[in-house]
């Protein structure tokens, strides 16, 4: 089942790391980034993996149902 999610993140994402998001909507703010869309919980711990191992510091994760 895929819930909708936000995360949000210290920093700016680059272009390099927007290609991991796929279909997800990424909105730069000035001090941090908003990742939204819908993830099953299998592709949401592999994008916070990802996340994870490109240094990025997870600031905010919401899962808001279906």
């Amino acid at each position: 089942m895929r819930e909708r999610y936000e995360i949000r993140i210290r920093g700016l994402i680059g272009p390099l790391l927007r290609r991991v998001f796929g279909d997800l909507r990424v909105e730069t703010l000035p001090a941090q980034s908003t990742i939204r869309g819908r993830m099953s919980p299998a592709e949401l711990d592999h994008l916070l993996l990802r996340l994870q191992e490109s240094g990025v510091e997870l600031v905010f994760l919401e899962g808001k149902g279906s």
